[in-house]
């Protein structure tokens, strides 16, 4: 198996942060500009404040003009003493708030994340009080690093031990929202929502077995398929005609075990396979069934290399995340479904992905959609469109710590201020949150369970849809600058409120168009996420 770095592989020793003896070379900046004077139109150079949000950024100014100090080249980390922030800026910048910059000749981006947290561990110590923070208490503070062995900081390793989680977290994203693209795309087709369930691979398939062994010089010519691990026409990597010590398949999956690992093809026809590959064998099953399992498996690609085989134990043990009926079971008719509404639809059977099948899909549903500007809008009262309901606070006091979203006044979190084990009448989901008080104006979807503070209004949608409710939130979010901390948005404001919606021909709010809206946007967003994310992985496995 890989070996995985472990904080426990290495010996750690004291370093002072910075001064003769330090690891950092230390430069104080003082305040001296002024914020109201910057020219911040078409700005893309960060302003780096002692703001604990935005990496510190606070906006982002021009870097044409006049500034008192000089723009930082980046690759640094910067610290707020007095408010005991920790960032590190990988780009140029400018600041001049009182900031500490601290540089060294071996920083790179992942070493600045092994060595943040630990950093902001030694900040807690300085406070507002008598133990404030100064710039010779910051250089004589000490923390501990891994060290090789010349008892020097292992800079290589913490690279290294970044990178490796970084992998695994990115890995985590993509499973996530390739999840999260595949159920919005089988709503997006028309089919209806479902839930889903994670299974063993012996859970699912009837049989799986591997290929029997055959030299390449005991081949014989023929016409029938040999099956190996290649990830290119369909797996199949010559035509023999072995009868004998061979094991022959028809109408199933064939997943790669070593070279392509992964790589996993729907066979409609009898083949050969080789011990290079495993053949996987559902019961009663049509071949868009196997069609949409074997673009699930190729998910395994990502997880495994070279270096990595899938072994007979370990295919056994391997989870699919599968739709499921109302017994919990693999819903075998909607998988079904899905793959004949995607044959339908003409779209590329040669591509590799479910989720790329989708984002396609998306795009061209898109050009079918009126534009904002084309399609026709209408005022609406917000009480027609939802019931309005009040929130109940429960104090500092009450508050138990839990799992459950408790929703309060605040403009980021999606609204979600803590998470109790409390419980009283607002608990609700698939609600619509909007501030009254506090953050005023701004609205947020909790498909959740959530508890609702009196400093907010729960609105239960009278068409009950995420991605309509979706729309509708943002809607109302739009309407917010018009309220503030003298200008509350109370029930009876509420239920007047007017937003703009789009309208069919029938001058009826158009919910078809508001949710299929959401949902192409929604796919746009994942599609891009999950491919930065199979970018980072790629850049960090050549380490």
């Amino acid at each position: 198996m890989e070996h995985r770095l472990s904080l426990n592989d290495v010996e750690w020793k004291e370093f002072f942060i910075g001064g003769n003896e330090g690891i950092f070379e230390i430069e104080s900046t003082s305040s001296g500009i002024d914020k109201n004077k910057l020219n911040h139109e078409g700005g893309k150079v960060p302003y780096i404040t002692r703001s604990d949000i935005n990496n510190g950024i606070n906006m982002f100014i021009s870097d044409n003009q006049n500034l008192k100090y000089n723009q930082d080249d980046g690759n640094v980390i910067t610290i707020g003493l007095d408010t005991q922030t920790v960032f590190y800026q990988q780009n140029g910048f400018y600041t001049g708030q009182n900031i500490q910059v601290l540089s060294c000749e071996t920083l790179s981006k992942e070493v600045a994340m092994f060595i943040i947290p630990l950093l902001k561990i030694q900040m807690q110590k300085f406070n507002w009080g008598g133990n404030g923070a100064t710039l010779t208490r910051l250089k004589r503070t000490r923390i501990l690093l891994p060290i090789d062995k010349y008892d020097n900081p292992s800079w290589q390793f913490m690279e290294n031990y970044i990178k490796q989680e970084q992998k695994d977290i990115a890995q985590k994203v993509i499973d996530y929202y390739e999840q999260k693209i595949i159920e919005t795309g089988f709503d997006l087709v028309g089919l209806e929502d479902v839930e889903w369930k994670s299974f063993y691979f012996d859970e699912i398939f009837r049989k799986i077995q591997r290929g029997k062994r055959l030299k390449k010089a005991d081949h014989i010519d023929g016409k029938t398929p040999y099956v190996s691990s290649t990830s290119l026409n369909n797996g199949v990597d010559g035509f023999i005609g072995n009868e004998d010590k061979v094991r022959k398949f028809e109408g199933n999956l064939t997943l790669a075990n070593s070279g392509s690992v992964g790589s996993c093809f729907y066979q409609d026809y009898e083949y050969i396979a080789s011990d290079h590959v495993t053949s996987l064998t559902l019961e009663n099953a049509d071949k868009y069934i196997y069609l949409f399992m074997s673009t699930i498996i190729k998910r395994l690609e990502d997880k495994y290399s070279f270096n990595r085989e899938i072994n007979d134990k370990r295919i056994r043990r391997e989870k699919i995340i599968l739709p499921i009926d109302k017994f919990g079971k693999p819903n075998w008719d909607y998988m079904s479904k899905f793959m004949q509404k995607i044959e339908a639809e003409k779209l590329d059977k040669a591509l590799e992905y479910i989720y790329i099948y989708i984002y396609k899909l998306a795009i061209s549903e898109e050009l079918k959609l009126p534009l904002f500007e084309e399609k026709e809008w209408k005022e609406f009262w917000l009480e027609g469109l939802v019931e309005i309901n009040s929130g109940k606070d429960i104090y500092a006091r009450e508050r138990i710590d839990g799992k459950t979203p408790y929703v309060t006044a605040t403009a980021s979190n999606n609204g979600v201020g803590y998470f109790v084990d409390n419980t009283n009448k607002t608990l609700e989901e698939k609600c619509i949150s909007v501030n009254r008080n506090g953050s005023v104006g701004f609205s947020f979807y909790h498909p959740y369970k959530a508890l609702y503070g009196n400093d907010t209004r729960k609105l239960r949608p009278r068409v009950e849809n995420k991605w309509v409710s979706l729309f509708l939130s943002k809607s109302i979010s739009n309407q917010k600058e018009k309220y503030g901390y003298g200008y509350k948005m109370g029930t009876g404001r509420l239920k007047r409120q007017k937003v703009m919606l789009p309208i069919s021909e029938t001058g009826k709010v158009d919910y078809t168009y508001m949710k299929k809206y959401m949902q192409i946007q929604e796919i746009k967003k994942q599609y891009k996420i999950i491919n930065y994310y199979k970018n980072l992985i790629e850049e960090l496995s050549s380490f």
